[in-house]
């Protein structure tokens, strides 16, 4: 048919041919849309559902391990109180010694409103207060008589050893809500009578406000919102601060979770745990028994109140368990039926213009062969079902392919891992629709594999056209292996010191300010050993550089010899060198520290000596919670001094 013909076409026959292809075609796109959507949704919800459950079940964690804290706070003071009960005779009055071990206690934990000890009928004996990190003890004339509040009476009706944990409410000074409000929970223990019977019970009145505080920013940081709720159903932690607290304050009494979110409560109530979703969003709780889970703790514990216990509970709006781009995808689905329509609409006239075309590009391929077979690098041309259409002479010594093995075959199925071939056919349905993907435009580092099965970095670089209705792509390779390794080698030699071998100061710094910050966000023991070489400038002045040097390299080699894998050790100065011991306490790197002095004692240091022998100085600081890597260092390095100070030749350690 020639392009005369074709321009002359029937519109009647157009317009059949056009329904015929362009209605089965439509009711695809439109199935696939549909399923998308309802794949993408479902997909989306049970992301959030997930996402839900391991923030509540990490709030609860924590929770829980808090309680145990406390609990733990009881047992030791009733315990520490019995003792000092049993004590000989002594100048310093019981209730003074009382008095002090609670101040301390109380002034180190700083979490602690009220630290208590009251005798059998309920009057307080020994009372320590906290206000603003300042912890002081209450005067003989303002103690107060708590025999009438409940948890007294539940902690005397306790055994020794056990605890008793409060409801959580604000806590009550003369019979009156204090003035500000003062979220508390209460951890009473019984005091035991070395003779017999019970002398009272210690109280720790614990602010919670570091609780719901801990809540209220997890549910500003993410587009959930956290909730605290106790049995009953009012807020501990609500949407807003003057809906909390309704079971304690009167004004408040009309807010609680069975009144915002009825139907959601109504699942929620009998349950321990679960997710629900409602019109008001998707609700996911946890259930905290306060009492069980202060049984955990590993003392025998017999709870008076079994009926107290927290739902932690996220809500997710509504909106945002919907698609948020379900409007786009309609636009989108608009549009493809629309470019569908025109091409197919097109697709009669173009027959006779597509069959000139293919003759022409086969025309244009021999040509294109004979040129890029020149080429150094790979040169490759597929269709849009990656259908290798041309491979050059660079090609076929780069991959293994013969021309005529790679015709006609799937370039990914012969050249990309097993794991890159999910990724990769997804990209040739976008590409084969709408001749775009990722590789197109820019260089990339690919895994290359031959035919023999090895593999190999390659750069590609690809670039897309459209012929006859269809997307082809060309792309060049090049192995870049020997790149990748002088690039390796570059990079070894910016991190590492060009005498010894080990870390330079620069890359130590760098993985050193790591590992400190590790240590203490999870709170684990970390030391630093600091060592340097005794008497090294008379070494130098004695035997010459080139033997100094030796003796540095050697130093290098024992210390990576008795150092670990995890351990960090590098070269910080001239003869000074740095070890950081992750996971560490400061008694097991002084070991560490010794073993390093002694190896290095009989060590031959220098090959062209045989008989030199050196000595080094070390200092051990372990780090705190307060310090940073630059006040590790500075410990580390006062200790050294010490150890020179004393001698030299010996471990010495810091002094916090």
């Amino acid at each position: 048919m020639s392009a005369e013909a074709t321009n002359f076409a029937s519109p009647p026959r157009v317009l059949t041919k056009f329904l015929q292809l362009y209605l089965p075609l439509a009711v695809i796109v439109l199935f696939a849309a549909v399923m998308v959507y309802l794949t993408q949704k479902n997909t989306r919800i049970q992301a959030i559902k997930e996402q839900q459950y391991n923030i509540v079940r990490l709030e609860r964690e924590v929770l829980q391990t808090d309680l145990q804290t406390h609990v733990s706070d009881a047992v030791f003071l009733a315990h520490l109180t019995t003792l000092a009960m049993n004590r000989p005779d002594g100048q310093v009055p019981l209730k003074k010694v009382l008095q002090e071990a609670f101040l301390y206690f109380s002034q180190s934990q700083k979490v602690y409103d009220q630290v208590r000890f009251l005798d059998v009928h309920g009057r307080e004996v020994v009372r320590i207060n906290l206000d603003k990190g300042r912890a002081w003890v209450v005067g003989q004339r303002q103690l107060q008589s708590k025999k009438q509040r409940y948890y007294v009476s539940a902690g005397l009706q306790m055994n020794p050893g056990q605890v008793y944990i409060s409801p959580f409410d604000l806590n009550i000074e003369h019979g009156q809500l204090e003035m500000p409000y003062k979220p508390t929970l209460r951890f009473v223990s019984p005091v035991a009578n070395p003779g017999d019977g019970l002398l009272g019970v210690v109280v720790l009145n614990f602010l919670g406000d570091r609780i719901l505080d801990r809540l209220r920013r997890a549910s500003r940081a993410g587009k959930n919102e956290l909730f605290l709720v106790n049995q009953k159903g009012w807020w501990l932690v609500g949407p807003k601060p003057k809906m909390e607290w309704g079971h304690s304050i009167k004004e408040r009494a009309v807010f609680s979770m069975a009144a915002a979110y009825q139907q959601a409560w109504r699942d929620i109530a009998p349950e321990e745990n679960g997710q629900v979703v409602t019109p008001h969003g998707l609700f996911t709780y946890q259930s905290v028994d306060l009492m069980d889970k202060a049984q955990k703790v590993g003392t025998s514990l017999a709870p008076t109140r079994l009926d107290d216990h927290w739902w932690i509970i996220s809500r997710v709006p509504p909106e945002e368990l919907a698609l948020p781009w379900l409007p786009e995808m309609f636009w989108v689905c608009a549009g493809v039926l629309l470019l569908l329509a025109g091409v197919v609409w097109l697709y009669a006239t173009a027959r006779v213009r597509r069959e000139m075309a293919e003759s022409e590009t086969q025309r244009q391929q021999r040509r294109l062969q004979f040129i890029t077979n020149t080429s150094q690098d790979a040169i490759t041309l597929v269709d849009s079902q990656d259908r290798v259409q041309f491979w050059n002479l660079a090609a076929e010594r780069l991959f293994g392919y013969r021309r005529e093995e790679a015709m006609g075959h799937s370039l990914h199925q012969m050249l990309a891992s097993p794991e890159q071939r999910a990724k990769a056919n997804k990209g040739l349905e976008v590409f084969a629709r709408t001749g775009q993907g990722p590789i197109f435009g820019s260089r990339q580092e690919v895994l290359a594999t031959r035919k023999d099965g090895s593999r190999f970095p390659a750069e590609v670089s690809a670039s897309a056209f459209s012929m006859d209705g269809q997307w082809f792509a060309a792309g060049s390779v090049r192995d870049i292996t020997i790149s990748k390794q002088n690039e390796q080698e570059l990079k070894r030699l910016a991190n590492t010191d060009g005498l010894t071998g080990v870390y330079n100061r620069r890359r130590f710094m760098e993985l050193a300010e790591r590992e400190v910050t590790r240590s203490l966000r999870y709170r684990g023991p970390l030391s630093l050993i600091m060592l340097d070489v005794d008497h090294f400038k008379a070494v130098n002045d004695e035997n010459g550089h080139e033997v100094g040097d030796e003796v540095l390299v050697s130093l290098a080699k024992v210390c990576c010899r008795v150092l670990r894998q995890v351990d960090l050790f590098g070269r910080v100065g001239g003869e000074e060198f740095m070890a950081l011991l992750p996971e560490t306490g400061p008694e097991a790197a002084a070991t560490v520290a010794e073993r390093l002095r002694s190896e290095l004692a009989g060590y031959p240091v220098s090959p062209s000596k045989p008989n030199l022998r050196v000595s080094i100085s070390l200092g051990v600081a372990g780090l705190n919670q307060d310090m940073g890597l630059n006040d590790l260092m500075r410990a580390a390095d006062d200790a050294l001094y010490l150890a020179k100070k004393h001698g030299r030749n010996r471990v010495e350690f810091a002094q916090h």
